[in-house]
């Protein structure tokens, strides 16, 4: 028992809680990253990915490129430099180094399906094993939170970037780890069996479907989005990756630079002083501040904390774990005006329309006006839900006539009026949900336009 005690563990504490959470991706996703956000390190997430890159690479990769690579013509021929050779031997070398070079691409393995264009945007080269992390941390994930910032409304592009990238740096690279992890002890345990080399590329390109979902996971967790959009922003960034590729041919002898490699580990770090801090402190915020909620909610009669933890898990789209907080806190004060409007929402989604319009009345018996009224527009769509069409005109005209310009609002509104037989009005309440998201500023048209979509097919 001494000596058990006297053996230091394997890994700190930390790297732990990592390692769980990148073997919790198999199991629960969602839950996986928020748990990476709250206690990752982008430190491990990187070794994690060379590890099993240096796995992957020497074994899958190994294979496919012997199976597939495209051998260059000057294995074929060499041009002999000796002035005395005769010109008639060195044309035919040079013919049969062609003949050959031809026979070879005839018969040489193919990729299915798409041929030699493959290698266009993609490699197997097994000694680039160091590509996955560049690549990642350099193109992919910044071009993902261009994408998000385009399309998906959440703010300008710098501030995201500043704001986001290290965590979704450390969940991108997490799941890149977890999902070549399978594949890469499969290589290992198959290395030295003669396999079809199609076996192998249904592994390479398994692992990187796998990638693919653990990102959209990501994207919902760490950034918010709807399984729509996360699905859309995997779908067109891989190109990034493949643009990497292409620039890390012409950097590649750079790459491992002493002093490079110190720089990296210090921005990432957040080492450097002043100003210059790396992305890593927006990270380390957001999990002090979790840590620091956690340990409020020791406190049984602080239910504030609990609200704020459930606001965290909403933001990333963990409705059950929000609501689990949202409960401990009504339970210390059962008329929390936050809690009691959360919670609200949350059974509404779920079908409990009842237990939701009781909720929203504790809300309304404190303050009717309530995150800015917008409990007027829960409660009209809550009674939307349960085809109660007067009572949800009610809740409905109310809160339009304090927030005139809210667009989901004014077409939760139209819809009312349509269904209870009133096209002409409704049709003019659609307008109006249009125009007005039209009239945004650009920063809230983004989040206006699904609305206005919908409203515009309602006409």
């Amino acid at each position: 028992m001494l000596y058990e005690a006297a053996v230091p563990p394997l890994l700190p504490a930390q790297d732990m809680d990592h390692l769980r959470s990148l073997l919790k991706l198999y199991i629960n996703p969602a839950g996986a990253m928020s748990d990476l956000i709250d206690s990752g390190s982008w430190l491990f997430a990187a070794a994690a990915v060379l590890i099993v890159a240096i796995a992957f690479f020497g074994t899958v990769n190994t294979k496919l490129e012997e199976s597939y690579r495209i051998r260059p013509f000057h294995e074929f021929y060499s041009p002999n430099t000796d002035e005395e050779a005769a010109e008639a031997v060195e044309r035919d070398r040079y013919d049969r180094a062609i003949q050959a070079y031809t026979d070879e691409m005839a018969r040489r393995a193919k990729i299915p399906f798409v041929g030699d264009r493959f290698f266009q945007y993609f490699s197997f080269d097994p000694a680039k094993f160091y590509n996955p992390l560049i690549l990642l941390s350099v193109f992919y994930v910044p071009a993902v939170l261009l994408l998000l910032s385009l399309l998906g409304g959440i703010g300008s592009f710098g501030l995201v970037l500043r704001r986001d990238y290290g965590t979704l740096a450390v969940c991108t690279l997490s799941a890149w780890a977890a999902a070549h992890l399978p594949f890469a002890l499969a290589g290992l345990v198959s290395y030295s069996l003669t396999l079809d080399p199609r076996i192998y590329l249904a592994m390479w390109v398994a692992s990187s479907l796998l990638f693919a979902i653990f990102m959209v996971f990501a994207l919902r967790t760490v950034m918010g989005a709807n399984y729509g959009l996360a699905v859309l922003i995997v779908s067109i960034a891989w190109p990034s990756l493949s643009l990497g590729t292409a620039v890390a041919e012409y950097i590649s002898p750079w790459l491992f630079s002493p002093f490079l490699i110190v720089m990296v580990v210090l921005y990432f770090g957040g080492v450097i002083g002043g100003e210059v801090r790396g992305f890593g402190n927006s990270m380390r915020q957001k999990q002090s501040l979790k840590r620091f909620l956690h340990n409020a909610t020791v406190n049984p009669k602080d239910a504030d904390a609990h609200v704020q933890l459930g606001l965290i898990y909403l933001q990333r789209r963990q409705e059950s774990k929000a609501a689990e907080h949202f409960a401990k806190a009504l339970e210390i004060d059962e008329n929390e005006i936050d809690a009691n409007y959360e919670m609200g929402k949350i059974e509404r989604l779920r079908g409990n329309l009842q237990q939701s319009l009781n909720y929203f009345s504790v809300v309304v018996e404190q303050n009717d006006k309530h995150s800015l009224s917008e409990v007027w527009r829960e409660i009209g769509i809550t009674y939307l839900d349960a085809g109660m069409l007067d009572e949800a005109r009610e809740a409905l005209e109310k809160f339009t006539t304090r927030r005139s310009a809210d667009v989901e609002g004014l077409y939760y509104f139209g819809k009312v009026l349509k269904a209870q037989g009133k096209p002409e009005e409704a049709r003019q309440v659609f307008e109006q949900a249009i125009h007005y998201a039209n009239a945004s500023p650009d920063f809230r048209r983004r989040g206006t336009r699904h609305w206005s979509k919908l409203a515009q097919k309602e006409i």
